[in-house]
């Protein structure tokens, strides 16, 4: 059996390709710009939230419903597939939720990656991560609709 070389894979992986593929996609879109900042900033919202496992669902059925760019949606969607993004983003959601309950950040985090220690910490991690979500789409939604009207 031929075992899957990840350094290879990464190596291939590179910022400048996933770069020209959106680049590449936004310019051929007929889209306005709303439609793209909005696709882009909808896949952005579903990379942070609490919905691991039905974000490309829910990514291709807001696409659709909403009459969105699906290419873009599912490109940002992917962000949180990012290996090294993972741990950050539930640190990040579970210490924002804690904040938002509790008032003061927790000096230790518990092991997030455990499936059973986040169960245990659902309620934090949720709320954290849909205020991270909220957050991080309406910044991608501001950004990209500025970036666009400004040099489409």
């Amino acid at each position: 059996m031929k075992k899957m070389n990840y350094q290879a894979y990464l190596e291939k992986f590179s910022f400048a390709k996933v770069k020209k593929v959106v680049v590449a996609e936004i310019t051929a879109a007929n889209n306005s710009n709303s439609v793209i900042a909005l696709s882009l900033a909808i896949g952005a919202f579903l990379a942070f939230s609490p919905a691991w496992g039905f974000q490309t669902a829910l990514a291709i059925s807001l696409a659709v419903l909403f009459r969105l760019n699906k290419v873009l949606v599912l490109i940002t969607v992917n962000i949180s597939s990012i290996p090294p993004l993972i741990p950050l983003i539930l640190i990040v959601g579970y210490q924002v939720g804690t904040f938002t309950l509790t008032g003061a950040f927790q000096s230790e985090v518990p092991d997030l990656m455990n499936l059973k220690t986040l169960g245990e910490n659902y309620l934090q991690f949720a709320i954290g991560s849909l205020l991270v979500a909220s957050g991080i789409g309406a910044l991608f939604f501001l950004l990209i609709y500025f970036l666009l009207k400004r040099f489409r």
